[in-house]
């Protein structure tokens, strides 16, 4: 699927019209129209002023104008307070949503359109904040807000995951209080793109708010990406840094500096402006040599300061970190860093169990510090996670796959009306997160695909469209458009070759199995289920890199009391395996996700998948102790965490299989031969197993153990020998008796990955023997006792 010539023209008008425009606006042409929303680019920096803490609030309905509730002329004294971010409204966790007249999880349509509150914080502007500009920075209101500024309107923003950045000098005095309203809206029209069935009727400030103050030529923006040369020696930080000049036309300098993570300086580089009124655009780059790469198991970064000097004017420094890493697709595979790449990843919905779409980054340090114990190495927001989730992916070492907000666009997908909502969201998604090292893939929307063939052209021009921009506001990382799962007897899988760099599945292989076979999908074009068939040599020419992901598999239902509801367990199964009754859910879910993430890490097209979900949102009024009652958002206990970040069961199983090295359950020893040998596959991305130990023991105790350092490169599969050491199992084997080994995983940091049970057996023959029926070239036993 590729834009006709008409198509492009159309595209890019829209995308310019987008992007230079500082009012909204009204995009016509040729029967086409939206409403665009322009997205202020300003980075939160200079002089901070939090907004966090007690808002006043008035909630819905208003005995008088909703104007009148801004004032600075009312008295809020005796207003409730409520404590921001955090949840205002949410779902009533002892209120059966079957009892609510129309409920609709997906479009909140059973929320009248004017419910919601007012919040109001008197906060006092800095009198040294005189002569500068003063923005307001709300990283997040849910699921939309208007926000007034000492009684003004100020904006109306209908996004519920993305900030809200606006200049409010003109509102303001500095030396004087400033009244913030936020007039908080539970449902709007656009509700549906930012996943709102997965909010739990959520309402609130959802992120840190702030006022900050900069001189008048500031720092707007910078988009200055890191690139490595092909030989991973060079690193290079070059890009545009965007100043925005609100005085009389200046010049001054702009300093790039580099420290390494050892605190020592690694580069600097200078550069010389002249700024006229409005934006300037400076170009910068800085190379250094040998720069420490970053990747999950080593997340390397460097600290970049941006300095800005003009005469007149105060020295505006701007603080970042940065790292430098490698992504490429070569031969239908993935490689980072030079070494091939497997995405071991989790569905994230950023919830918390009695914050809601508030997360602290103490509880999302914590909840990222279990994934990682879980051998997890990337996370696919299921909506846009918040700016700090970045951040301490960044740090962490956590490839992040965010999700922009256009969600289940069944019904609107193919309607102009929505376009200039989604890009808005794309833009201040971007904007956001562009420059952090952990973005790995952008994931433009969820599970859109038109209603019906007659409207599935327009539907898909406006795929094309967001890929199109997501491009232009960020050509360094690829995308992806995850597909709907399977549906009926007509859909029973989607591969979404047509559209993204990187092929997207969900709940189903059947589609990747066919493709990987025939050369070819056959995919719905709309729910009515007509088809069509995209060849390899297709999606390759139309710009596909040849490799696929599944950004949602797994989805079973794991109430960790239920210790035998097997058949309660898995959902949306290609498998349906039928278990005797008192099967335990533990082994249900093992053996599927043995089943569907074994194909994925071993089939070399696929870049990884993310697990549905890691854990489940909700809404509980609860002592915040996890046996809370909770309703559930999406009505099922999905997931492998609690929502109070206690592991299930079903955690354990996921940590053994997402280790980077899978074990076989049993070996043989071979007559005339005194080692145990099986062959590994080292899918850690930058570690050696000679760096690892593999720590084997007799039995269930570890007060004996062997070491082995198998010299097997990241990425590679080899050979794992060690010598049956103990003499009472070296008796054993010769009488007939296998032996139980447990090796355990340990990585150069001592942190224990996994560990394995290993049948030891002989069965009095040589390994020829044992391999006498198979054709080609035999594996090749070396003695190696003495070397």
């Amino acid at each position: 699927m590729v834009l006709s010539p008409v198509q492009k023209t159309l595209a890019d008008s829209i995308i310019q019209e987008q992007l230079s425009r500082d009012m909204p606006s009204v995009f016509t042409r040729d029967g086409w129209s939206t409403s665009l929303t322009p997205v202020c680019a300003q980075q939160p920096c200079g002089e901070k002023l939090s907004l966090d803490g007690d808002w006043a609030v008035f909630r819905w309905p208003f005995p008088r104008e909703e104007h009148y509730y801004a004032s600075p002329d009312v008295f809020d004294l005796d207003w409730p307070r409520v404590r921001q971010p955090g949840k205002v409204f949410t779902q009533d966790p002892e209120k059966r949503p079957a009892s609510v007249p129309g409920y609709d999880r997906v479009t909140l349509a059973h929320i009248d359109p004017d419910d919601g509150a007012m919040l109001r914080r008197t906060i006092d502007i800095p009198a040294a904040w005189e002569g500068k500009r003063i923005f307001i920075n709300l990283d997040a209101v849910y699921p939309a807000a208007r926000i007034y500024v000492n009684g003004k309107l100020l904006a109306d923003h209908r996004s519920g995951l993305t900030p809200l950045i606006a200049d409010i000098t003109a509102y303001v005095g500095p030396g004087c209080p400033c009244v913030i309203g936020v007039r908080l809206l539970r449902r709007h029209p656009f509700v549906q793109l930012d996943m709102a069935r997965h909010s739990a009727e959520f309402c609130g400030i959802s992120q840190p708010a702030c006022l900050f103050a900069v001189e008048k030529l500031h720092i707007e923006d910078y988009c200055l990406p890191t690139a490595l040369d092909d030989a991973l020696t060079t690193g290079t930080l070059a890009g545009t840094v965007t100043l925005r000049n609100d005085g009389a036309p200046a010049s001054g300098t702009l300093t790039l500096t580099l420290t390494a993570p050892d605190g020592t300086l690694a580069g600097r580089t200078v550069c010389t402006f002249d700024a006229a009124v409005g934006r300037t655009e400076v170009g910068m780059s800085l190379s250094i040599l040998a720069p420490l790469l970053w990747n999950d198991e080593h997340p390397h970064l460097y600290t970049a300061v941006l300095t800005l000097d003009a005469v007149g004017q105060k020295a505006e420094i701007m603080n970042f970190r940065v790292g430098f890493k490698k992504l490429v697709f070569r031969d239908s595979r993935a490689y980072l860093n030079g070494h091939p790449i497997k995405l071991r990843g989790v569905n994230h919905l950023t919830y918390h169990p009695q914050y809601g779409l508030y997360t602290p980054e103490a509880w999302l340090r914590k909840n990222l510090t279990l994934m990682k114990q879980a051998n997890v190495n990337c996370i696919r927001t299921h909506y846009l996670g918040p700016r700090v989730l970045a951040e301490l992916c960044d740090e962490l070492g956590f490839y992040l796959i965010q999700e922009l907000p256009i969600d289940w666009g069944t019904h609107f997908i193919h309607d102009p009306a929505w376009v200039g909502p989604a890009l808005m969201r794309l833009q201040g998604g971007v904007l956001r997160d562009r420059n952090h090292v952990s973005v790995t893939v952008w994931a433009i929307g969820n599970e859109n695909m038109s209603e019906s063939l007659s409207v599935a052209d327009m539907g898909r021009f406006h795929l094309m469209l967001y890929d199109r921009f997501v491009k232009v506001l960020d050509g360094e990382h690829p995308t992806m458009f995850p597909p709907p799962g399977p549906a009926g007897p007509n859909i029973r899988a989607i591969l979404e070759l047509s559209v993204g760099d990187i092929a997207d599945t969900h709940y189903s292989f059947n589609a990747v199995k066919t493709f990987l076979k025939e050369g070819k999908s056959e995919n719905p074009i709309a729910w009515t289920a007509e088809k069509e068939v995209t060849t390899r040599e297709e999606a390759l020419a139309r710009g596909w890199s040849g490799t696929w992901f599944s950004s949602e598999y797994g989805l079973c239902s794991m109430n960790p009391d239920l210790l035998t509801a097997a058949k309660y367990t898995s959902v949306i199964d290609d498998e349906k395996t039928v278990y005797p009754d008192g099967t335990t859910p533990l082994k249900v879910f093992t053996d599927r996700l043995t089943r569907e993430w074994g194909f994925m890490r071993s089939e070399p097209t696929c870049l990884g998948g993310a697990y549905f979900p890691w854990l489940s949102s909700g809404s509980s009024e609860g002592p915040g102790h996890p046996f809370s009652w909770t309703v559930l958002a999406e009505d099922n206990d999905w997931g492998v965490m609690t929502p109070e970040l206690l592991p299930k069961p079903a955690y354990w199983a996921l940590r053994n299989l997402f280790a980077p090295v899978w074990f076989p359950a049993e070996a043989e020893v071979f007559t005339g031969e005194d080692e145990v040998t099986f062959e590994v596959e080292n899918q850690y991305n930058d570690v050696n197993l000679a760096d690892c130990t593999l720590r084997f023991t007799i039995g269930n105790g570890t007060r004996d153990w062997f070491d082995v350092h198998p010299d097997i490169a990241p990425g590679q599969a080899g050979t794992v020998r060690f010598p049956v050491w103990s003499e009472k199992a070296r008796e054993a084997l010769a009488e007939g008796t296998s032996q139980m080994l447990r090796v355990f995983l340990i990585d150069p940091t001592g942190f224990v990955a996994t560990s394995k049970d290993l049948t030891v057996y002989t069965k009095g023959r040589t390994r020829a023997e044992a391999y006498e029926f198979d054709v080609g070239p035999q594996p090749e036993y070396v003695d190696r006792k003495d070397q």
